[in-house]
């Protein structure tokens, strides 16, 4: 399989409520005009006023990144929208690499003071016609990343279809049982 986008949550050390979201606002902001993390940024939506929506999203030409709430559960979402003719592993890999350089600039944020949790993540392909939410693509795309994610997040993990075979939703990766913390996931990605 060669997908051309992937999407992937890096989960919240604790819930980040909805009256905590306004900040995100202004860090965005900022780091637009800093280029402080990867990937050509252009602006930055508040969705904050949906319950268990997008929260607030850093809109890039080739990159999102956004403070989300969907499932319950929040975390930094980053997808990957252009990613030319790499191979699903390096567009892991690349796309794992600018996720963890930009939870490493909330992380060293004081007005936001974002923690994040590596026990769980979530990888997902919104490239429903290159990666179909199917068993046999759950099965093909695990066998291709499973190295790379045991490299990232360590050798105890485990990997779960994270949706049933419904077509209409992604075709997703629940990484379960990671280890370590934000310095060490970054160093195995470099």
């Amino acid at each position: 399989m060669n997908p051309k986008r992937i999407a992937i949550k890096l989960f919240t050390a604790r819930d980040v409520g909805l009256h905590e979201m306004s900040p995100f606002i202004g860090v965005f902001h900022r780091f637009i005009q800093e280029a402080a993390v990867p990937g050509l940024l252009l602006d930055v939506a508040d969705y904050i006023h949906v319950p268990d929506g997008p929260g607030v999203i850093l809109i890039g030409h080739d990159v999102d990144y956004g403070i989300d709430r969907t499932g319950g559960r929040s975390g930094l979402l980053t997808v990957r929208k252009r990613a030319g003719d790499l191979d699903a592993a390096a567009l892991l890999r690349e796309t794992l690499g600018m996720a963890l350089a930009t939870a490493k600039a909330l992380a060293d944020d004081d007005s936001v003071s974002l923690g994040f949790a590596f026990d769980e993540a979530l990888v997902a392909f919104p490239d429903r016609l290159a990666a179909p939410n199917t068993a046999e693509s759950f099965e093909l795309m695990n066998k291709e990343l499973e190295p790379a994610l045991r490299r990232f997040f360590g050798d105890a993990i485990g990997i779960v279809h994270d949706s049933s075979d419904d077509p209409r939703r992604m075709l997703g990766l629940r990484i379960t049982g990671g280890a370590g913390d934000l310095d060490a996931v970054l160093a195995n990605v470099e």
